[in-house]
């Protein structure tokens, strides 16, 4: 099915208001029209970076597992393509630094990546369909965040990708987000339905992102004036990764966004329930 762009929005932000009645209630109808500030803390999406790294390293099922469990609203992890033609979940190319093997993901085969452990909690590497496979990640609010890095830049790998989300009935519960441009492109031209967020580095034109559902700003680009033009807009607004304190989770919900990615996401939830208290 397709979605337009403002349906997947308001989608993803419902999505996870039904996680609270009380965000529910005080979500619907306003995510757009007042900037997202009168959305409760609580009910802004809280995406996972690695997903949950207390109990497992980052970009496994462990830790994504992890992620829905302490109740955050995305699980992020990284994708690579074996060079076998294979799609696994990695947070860099190179192998040694996450996991006891040598090498890049991108000149090994699957069964190579499959042979690996993880550094400190020994999991397994994950392929992209041990993650669509998630139970959680089907349920109401929740859902599958994917980074896509230079090994997309094939538009085979690409189809690959939409191709096993769509198999896995998981078009609704998965957001694409990459500093490639030209991934996303191609990503919404084989399959509206999909979910796309730009990795802004430097803060983009309105007109270079206006076709995507998302952006995600770094802290010092989220200011509310920024945020209020990406929505008029009507795009979804991010904050990427950054230092994490109450102070900083202030100034992020007075900026109006709708969410922010964290390496201490169940601190974040936690916090943000207390202030809505």
């Amino acid at each position: 099915m397709k979605y337009s762009r403002a349906s997947k929005i308001l989608g993803l932000v419902l999505g996870i208001s039904l996680l609270t009645a009380q965000a529910a209630q005080a979500t619907v109808g306003t995510s757009r029209t007042d900037g997202g500030k009168s959305t409760p803390c609580s009910a802004k999406l809280v995406s996972a970076h690695e997903g949950d790294e207390t109990n497992a390293d980052g970009d496994t099922i462990d830790s994504q597992v992890d992620a829905f469990k302490e109740g955050s609203s995305l699980a992020d992890s990284d994708l690579w393509v074996t060079k076998d033609g294979y799609i696994i979940q990695m947070h860099s190319n190179d192998v040694s630094d996450s996991t006891n093997g040598h090498g890049l993901v991108t000149e090994m085969t699957l069964s190579q990546i499959l042979a690996l452990r993880t550094k400190h909690f020994h999991n397994p590497i994950p392929t992209l369909d041990d993650s669509l496979a998630i139970a959680k990640a089907h349920q109401d609010g929740r859902y599958l965040m994917f980074e896509t890095k230079f090994s997309f830049s094939k538009q085979s790998n690409l189809d690959m990708l939409a191709n096993a989300i769509a198999t896995a009935g998981m078009t609704d519960h998965v957001v694409i987000y990459s500093a490639f441009a030209d991934q996303l492109t191609y990503l919404q031209q084989i399959d509206p339905g999909l979910t796309v967020w730009f990795k802004a580095g430097a803060i983009p034109p309105i007109a270079q992102v206006e076709g995507y559902d998302g952006v995600m700003l770094d802290a010092t680009q989220m200011t509310a004036q920024n945020v209020a033009a990406f929505h008029a807009a009507g795009l979804t607004v991010i904050r990427q990764r950054s230092g994490e304190s109450p102070a900083k989770w202030q100034a992020f919900l007075a900026t109006g966004a709708d969410g922010l990615m964290s390496d201490h996401e169940a601190e974040v939830i936690k916090w943000c329930r207390q202030l809505d208290q």
